[in-house]
């Protein structure tokens, strides 16, 4: 095949601009995740940010798992998720956090992967758990257990059972 032939054939420009345009929307849902995230909150108040994280849900919502990918923040007084698509958002003071730890299952079903979760009080005073699939979670639950669990102890009133 001749190089002038292969430039003629417009299958693999195609192909080019559609990779180039996957990669340009990706950059900017990123880049409106941050500036959502930067205009809540000030910068002094982020510890870490990860997008991409899966949230299935707070054990107390009625059904089973729900899946659904946005941003996690670890702020000094707490932690905060945001959808990137759907409208919802979940606020976790520091103070309600009573257990981290990993897991494979929520809600009673077995996810098939391991996932981080947070046992916490709600504003009711009932313990409640919501479960994330972080990028690098031993980074996550060490940055939470030295930032916003350092008083408390590392055992939750009652054991997390995974069954």
């Amino acid at each position: 095949m001749d190089i002038l032939q292969g430039f003629t054939n417009p299958n693999w420009l195609i192909f080019a601009l559609l990779f180039l345009g996957i990669i340009f929307y990706l950059a900017y849902m990123r880049q409106r995740e941050t500036k959502r995230i930067t205009d809540k909150f000030d910068k002094g108040e982020i510890i870490i940010t990860s997008f991409g994280v899966n949230y299935y849900g707070l054990e107390s919502e009625p059904g089973g798992p729900l899946r659904s990918a946005g941003a996690l923040v670890l702020l000094k007084d707490g932690i905060y998720y945001r959808a990137r698509y759907a409208n919802r958002e979940l606020h976790i003071p520091g103070s309600a956090i009573t257990y981290i730890g990993v897991t494979n299952v929520h809600k009673g079903k077995d996810l098939h992967q391991t996932v981080v979760v947070l046992q916490f009080l709600n504003q009711e005073g009932k313990e409640d758990k919501a479960a994330f699939r972080i990028p690098y979670p031993a980074q996550w639950v060490a940055a939470i257990k030295s930032n916003l669990l350092e008083d408390k102890t590392e055992a939750p009133k009652k054991p997390y059972e995974s069954g």
